[in-house]
């Protein structure tokens, strides 16, 4: 067999295939601008407050720098989007591929860079609580990669979803639930009857505030499936990039409610987000959210997409939206419960309720997981004999058994550790990783990358002398 010395060149492709990515993440962006903008509109038009209630002083309050800063960051944006319209046009139409994805680049930041203030000034107003909440959010994210028991997303990519949920996300549910409580009191308050407008405020704002979270998470899933695409088209990485996602968000908001909304339980608001709900709150809801945008990139119709997509999406503010109707209830049963002792309370009690409000969801996620390696093991054993018995030796007959038994190649892994250190580790990963990939994708160019890291010279007609046994020496 010989093994040609380059890649052969890419099939050609219709152009639309390339501009459709683009296309929908600058939807994405335009969405969350439109929300905002709509917001903005309502505040300006919201009837005037007149009350003798001294508590309806909350919304006359003046708003706060960060939430200004945001507001001129994104009107700039705006008409920095507008100005280089007419550059990204005559890029694209005399062929310079730099300046076109240079052009896109700068739409996408200013469009969704000025979300990330709110979130950095949440963060910054506490870097002892964000340091706090750091090691166990990054657990949570090593859980999650390492659920991945076959193809496994670069950790690269995994550390950007994190971002994205702590910055961008979070920074746009912060903004899009301070305009709500700007100008919700003067369409909804009825001071002839306010005990019943009260109530609706409240639903309402629980539902404003599940609804733009879970757009904001779920926005920065569909990009990096969009832009990663090579490695995300799947259920199973859709999934690990929405729960990052989620982790990340539940970060910023695990900082704001025990140094700013409930910082006399400081304590309890911890065990409540970082421990108990961090990886059953929004870790699972995103989770789902990412299931479906994951699923939708193998589809086959355009029907399939939409029904993947939106199904995921519904699941994500479905549960959002249960877990805050359901917990104040269950917190009231929990505290009737425990009246006795309030320590208990919180120690059994919080993890009783969310595992109530939460745990059909985190089964679903769970089982979902459980298809999607299924799947993933059964494409890879079945690509396994055009490897194994082919004259490359890319991956040999004793390296498939270890590649698709998760349990020895962790027992390795901690074998190459303890003998070679970190370094050996990576490399030992790096082509086990480099070997389900071209099982998952036969392509000339994985299969010379493979060689390269076992050590093997790419020459014509030149093979290994002896097979090898997937333990680099």
């Amino acid at each position: 067999m010989t093994l040609p010395l380059s890649p052969p060149p890419p099939p050609q492709t219709p152009p639309d295939t390339f501009r459709r990515p683009w296309r929908i993440a600058l939807a994405i962006a335009l969405v969350l601008s439109a929300a905002f903008a709509t917001a903005q509109v309502l505040y300006w038009a919201a009837p005037e407050i007149h009350s003798p209630l001294p508590w309806m002083r909350i919304y006359l309050l003046p708003q706060p720098p960060a939430l200004k800063l945001t507001r001129v960051l994104l009107y700039t944006g705006w008409g920095i989007a507008l100005l280089l319209s007419p550059v990204l046009y005559a890029a694209h139409r005399s062929g310079r591929v730099r300046g076109v994805r240079a052009c896109r680049a700068a739409v996408l930041a200013v469009l969704l860079l000025p979300y990330t203030v709110m979130a950095l000034d949440a963060l910054s107003g506490a870097p002892l609580t964000a340091l706090l909440c750091l090691p166990t959010s990054g657990v949570a994210l090593l859980i999650v990669h390492r659920a991945q028991l076959y193809l496994r997303l670069p950790a690269r990519l995994t550390l950007i979803a994190f971002g994205w949920g702590a910055l961008v996300g979070a920074g746009f549910a912060i903004v899009m639930e301070m305009w709500f409580a700007w100008y919700a009191g003067g369409y909804l308050m009825d001071f002839q009857h306010p005990r019943g407008s009260i109530r609706t405020l409240l639903a309402l704002s629980a539902l404003n505030a599940d609804l733009f979270a879970e757009l904001g998470k779920a926005a920065g899933v569909a990009l990096l499936v969009l832009v990663f695409r090579r490695y995300a088209d799947g259920l199973v990485p859709g999934m690990v990039l929405g729960a990052a996602v989620g982790i990340g968000f539940n970060l910023t908001e695990s900082v704001r409610y025990v140094a700013e909304i409930e910082p006399g339980q400081a304590a309890a608001q911890f065990w409540t987000r970082q421990v108990v709900g961090l990886l059953t709150v929004h870790t699972a809801f995103t989770a789902l959210a990412g299931a479906g945008f994951g699923t939708a990139l193998r589809a086959t119709t355009r029907r399939d997409r939409f029904t993947a997509c939106a199904g995921g999406l519904l699941a994500a503010f479905g549960g959002h939206f249960l877990l805050d109707t359901a917990m104040p209830l269950l917190d009231r049963w929990r505290k009737d419960l425990f009246a006795d002792n309030a320590v208990l309370g919180v120690l059994l009690g919080v993890p009783l309720v969310t595992l109530l409000a939460t745990g059909p969801f985190v089964v679903i996620c769970v089982l979902l997981l459980r298809r999607g390696l299924r799947d993933q093991a059964a494409e890879l054993r079945a690509a396994l004999p055009v490897e194994t018995t082919g004259g490359a030796r890319a991956v040999t007959p004793a390296e498939s058994e270890l590649l698709l038994s998760p349990r020895r190649r962790l027992l390795l892994e901690l074998r190459v550790w303890q003998r070679d250190g970190t370094a050996g580790l990576r490399h030992l990963i790096r082509l086990q990783q480099s070997q389900l990939r071209l099982l998952a994708a036969p392509l000339a160019q994985q299969r010379e990358h493979v060689m390269e890291l076992k050590g093997f010279a790419m020459r014509p007609n030149v093979h290994p002398a002896r097979p090898e046994q997937g333990v680099p020496s």
